[in-house]
């Protein structure tokens, strides 16, 4: 669109223009075109010689001034000059607009400097400004006027001079046609702005999703399109060079595609995920970086991409919607509008490069592009927020259902539950195998450990439906607290944690049910020590009125003032993602909520996050302070079960039985186990005791990664939910050093929807077994698994094998040649090179380069039959030195020197005419030997590592890795050689 809309233009003949024939009083405005004086390398209003007339020539504007400079002139500055011809009766003032082109440049009318664009004698190449469209004023009141435009070409990447229309007018009509073209650009401004305050304000009464963010960012860089463009408005208030000036242009609409590429992407994903628009937004990224840190020269000879990216992602974008409308989808439509509308205004950026007026915006498209994608957001908002109301009154109806379904379901799991613990009893009655006994105990606390989560889900039903029954009566909360807090001895062992029970022991009696206040306490206090990692744990009580205050204070993590709000709610945890300490239903805080509230008391919270929280409940006062029986028998109350099954079970960290865990090739397959949960590591130890493996085990992931570094496993079990590092976290970690064959990962976990799956796999686990398992399916997965990673060792061995054995032909033709040519000329030579050839041809195909390992001077015999042939057939060309002890025995993978030394002469020495020298070194360090094989032949890029093609050195390190942790280290310098060096431990 052209907001100064001029249809006319005048021709200057030979440096004059003649307007005496034209009203010039009022709507007047023509474009000055065709013959310009024009002078190269001169400033004409800077210089009185009367000889730069013989640099003039005629430029037919708008052209570029380039063809009138030598090739080699990298600064570039020149004058217009043009004369006016027109009969005035009066002063009259005009205005000119001088289009982007020179910066800086100056303007004279009548030899009086009227303005410019920066300055002629103070910028430099480096601080000139960028050029932009400027509108200045003045008044002629003679017969013939005199206009001059003298500047400097600072940008050498474009052409100089100027390329669009020089516009001369009557001073209303100027100022119309400028603040018209401004005022468009800023009301269009403004309705971008109206936009962006309402994602604002969306975003800031709580609706918050990557939609709408991105929606922000890609109205932010359409404003600065906008303020780039056209007038370049921003560079009006911002004094930046023309370098980052243009940088900043680039970055503005670059940034805007990707920003809108990523929203058509998020809008999209869930009707369609297409991979080519998860590649896009990189190419945007890598061209981002690309524009920031590349010198402008770079920049100007790739604006073609520039042009191509910001055109196609939108046609991308119309694609995909388009498909999605066809399937009948609603409201996609809007998307497909949107993608319609930025198409077009990337063919306008596109043909704007080519205008030759000074002012042109056309911001109707992207108008109409937010618009759509506001549309499209507005209305699946509103759709949702229906969606939402209808989902509410049935999730009302399926909490019910659920409450209705854990009664029932917690019923029928008592009945086999005792009865599988019945069996257990019975037979540990028995006087039986020791350890058989020591199995029977687990399953019967870990059955009591499941009973109480059981009552805790018909507590819970009993209280919403009120028929739990209270069995009141006076009670002393000081012995009970001090009898709670004795229980929680074996949870502390390993903790710098202190309870401490500060009610007074001649407090005043209350009046409850003494089971569901040990409840209380226990809930109360094992809450607090699971989020408490050091400190003080205090339990004290005041009398207010006649009630009891009893409270519960930790030095824990806190709880933030959202979730202190619902931390009373069921199925509630102050954490509950897989990371969470402690797990648990998140019914405990609950069921203490409501058995106070059917106390007659009151129960809340107050908490400060990394300081701590405080639980307070009160009690009412019994009437009789007289009290049957004030002594408490923690084991025969139930409350306890939970608890006590696990006081024998806090031992050391590692409870599996271990064997030889120096030994890198062993016979039995090597398991780590992952488990926070001691009593589950107990149980997987002992369901693979009938099995030859060695169990080796771990608490954490953080300690799992430790032990990974200094052994070998052939497998990984672990579970998902686990607290400061999740199994996921946790293969992704093994998955950076060890690939799916390399190292096997098995997960157990009772998360089992389709999405866990999934991200399981895609963490990088190779199998998945569903809690409660099948001891028989998972010890056939396991097994499985382990043939996996044994099969896989045993591939690259066999491959190594193999490919030391597929002796290159040109490798075996030329071996014959060179003895057929010593023959009858140097006997003794051929002799030599026929007993190494065999050396050779017999290590070469020997069944013990299928081992894990073999000794040292094995592996160096086939490395010196090969040099030996080599030297034989290449002479001085190839040089070796040996740098090795006497005496060492240690043990390498077959067939690993001898790649390396191969790959040494083959693609290091030999493509140099004079060859080189191959050094083999090997160093007995602490702790291990370092081998070294190094060359003075071509070397090679780093970038482009031979490590990447070669398949003999994929081979070597994959094994190198399998069998002690370790890669190849490569150093290369072009025209210098190349070292690559490994390690072996000592054993």
């Amino acid at each position: 669109m052209n907001f100064t809309n001029i249809s006319t233009g005048v021709n200057a003949i030979q440096g004059t223009v003649d307007l005496r024939s034209i009203d010039t009083s009022h709507n007047f405005k023509v474009k000055l075109q065709n013959e310009w004086e024009f002078y190269p390398n001169v400033l004409l209003a800077s210089e009185n010689d009367q000889s730069v007339e013989q640099n003039k020539v005629y430029t037919r504007q708008p052209e570029s001034w380039d063809r009138y400079f030598k090739n080699n002139e990298k600064v570039r500055n020149g004058s217009y000059r043009l004369k006016i011809l027109k009969e005035h009766t009066s002063p009259q003032m005009y205005g000119i607009t001088i289009p982007e082109g020179l910066a800086p440049y100056e303007l004279y009318i009548d030899g009086q400097f009227i303005g410019g664009l920066g300055n002629l004698q103070t910028n430099l190449a480096q601080t000139a400004p960028i050029g932009r469209p400027k509108t200045y004023y003045f008044t002629l009141n003679t017969n013939e006027s005199e206009i001059i435009i003298q500047g400097v070409q600072t940008n050498p990447y474009v052409p100089g001079g100027f390329q669009r229309e020089i516009i001369l007018g009557d001073l209303h009509s100027m100022e119309q046609s400028t603040s018209f073209s401004i005022d468009a650009q800023m009301a269009v401004l403004l309705v971008y702005l109206f936009y962006l305050l309402l994602t604002i304000l969306l975003w800031g009464i709580g609706v918050r999703n990557k939609s709408l963010f991105y929606l922000a960012l890609f109205i932010i860089s359409t404003c600065f399109t906008i303020l780039t463009s056209s007038n370049r408005i921003l560079f009006s208030f911002l004094p930046i060079n023309w370098i980052w000036a243009n940088k900043l242009y680039y970055l503005s609409y670059i940034h805007g595609a990707l920003f809108f590429v990523l929203l058509i992407l998020e809008l999209m994903k869930e009707y369609t995920k297409p991979k080519i628009l998860t590649i896009v937004p990189l190419l945007y990224i890598f061209y981002i970086f690309f524009i920031v840190v590349a010198p402008i020269e770079y920049i100007f000879k790739t604006k073609m991409i520039l042009i191509i990216l910001f055109i196609f992602s939108p046609i991308i974008a119309i694609i995909f919607p388009w498909i999605i409308t066809l399937k009948g989808q609603k409201g996609v439509i809007f998307i497909l509008f949107s993608g319609i509308a930025a198409v077009t205004n990337s063919l306008f950026f596109n043909s704007r490069q080519n205008t030759i007026l000074p002012y042109s915006h056309y911001p109707f498209d992207m108008l109409i592009c937010v618009t759509a994608l506001s549309a499209f957001w507005f209305t699946s908002y509103f759709q949702t927020t229906l969606q939402t109301k209808k989902l509410s009154v049935k999730l009302q109806k399926e909490i019910n259902t659920k409450d209705e379904f854990l009664a029932n379901t917690s019923h029928e799991l008592r009945n086999p539950l005792h009865g599988m613990m019945s069996i257990a009893q019975t037979m540990l009655a028995k006087q039986g195998d020791k350890e058989d006994q020591n199995d029977l105990n687990l399953m019967v606390k870990i059955g009591n450990h499941m009973t109480h989560m059981l009552d805790e889900l018909l507590d819970l039903v009993k209280l919403k439906e009120k028929t739990l029954q209270l069995q009141l009566k006076p009670l002393n909360a000081y012995i009970l607290a001090s009898g709670v807090s004795t229980m929680f001895r074996f949870m502390l062992k390993e903790k710098p944690v202190e309870v401490v029970v500060r009610i007074p022991i001649n407090s005043p009696l209350v009046l409850a049910d003494e089971t569901r206040l040990i409840q209380i306490f226990m809930n109360l206090i094992h809450n607090a020590i699971k989020f408490t990692e050091q400190g003080t744990i205090s339990i004290d009580a005041e009398v207010v009125g006649k009630q009891l205050y009893i409270s519960v204070t930790d030095t824990g993590i806190g709880i933030d003032k959202n979730m202190q709000e619902r931390v009373f709610e069921p199925y509630e945890q102050v954490d509950s993602t897989m990371t969470s300490i402690g797990g648990g239903l998140g019914l405990g805080l609950s069921i203490c909520h409501e058995l106070v509230s059917l106390h007659g008391g009151t129960m809340s919270v107050s908490s400060i996050i990394g300081r701590g929280s405080t639980f307070t409940f009160s009690l009412p006062i019994a009437k009789s302070q007289n009290v049957e029986d004030s002594e408490l028998n923690v084991e025969k109350d139930t409350a306890f079960i939970k608890y006590s099954f696990l006081n024998d079970l806090s031992r050391e960290h590692n409870i599996a039985a271990t064997t030889e865990t120096n030994s890198f090739v062993t016979s039995h397959a090597r398991i780590l186990i992952v488990d926070d949960d001691a009593v589950n590591l107990q149980v997987l130890v002992n369901a693979f005791s009938t099995d030859s493996f060695e169990i080796e085990t771990a608490l954490s992931g953080a300690e799992a990664l430790d032990m990974l570094q200094n052994n070998s496993y052939d497998l990984v079990i672990s579970d998902i939910m686990m607290p400061h590092m999740s199994g996921y976290d946790l293969a992704k970690h093994i998955r950076e050093k060890f690939s799916i064959s390399e190292l096997p990962i098995l997960f157990l976990t009772a998360r089992q929807q389709s999405e866990d799956i999934q991200l399981a796999f895609l963490s990088g686990a190779n199998d998945y077994v569903k809690k409660p398992m099948e001891y028989m399916e998972l010890k056939s997965r396991v097994k499985a698994l382990i043939q996996v990673k044994q099969s896989s060792e045993e591939r690259l061995r066999i491959e190594a094998a193999w490919l030391q054995a597929q002796i290159q032909p040109h490798f075996f033709f030329n071996t014959l040649n060179s003895i057929i040519s010593l023959h009858g000329v140097d006997e003794e030579k051929m002799e030599e090179l026929l007993l190494a050839f065999s050396d050779y041809l017999q290590t070469s195909f020997d069944f013990q380069n299928v081992d894990l390992v073999v000794p040292i001077g094995y592996e160096l015999k086939l490395v010196r039959a090969y040099l030996a042939i080599e030297q034989i057939r290449f002479g001085d060309r190839v040089q070796i030195v040996w740098d090795t002890p006497n005496e060492m025995e240690f043990l390498v993978p077959p067939l690993s020197i001898q790649t390396l030394v191969e790959n040494a002469i083959q693609h290091g020495i030999l493509p140099r005419r004079e060859g080189g020298t191959v050094t083999i070194s090997i160093k007995e360090e602490e702790g291990h030997f370092t081998i070294g094989i190094s060359d003075n032949g071509v070397g090679f890029e780093p970038k482009t590592s031979h490590k990447k093609t070669s398949v003999g050195l994929i081979n070597t390190e994959q094994r190198l890795k399998q069998l002690f942790g370790v890669e190849l280290n490569v150093d290369s310098v072009i025209g210098q050689g190349t070292t690559i060096s490994f390690s072996i431990p000592k054993i």
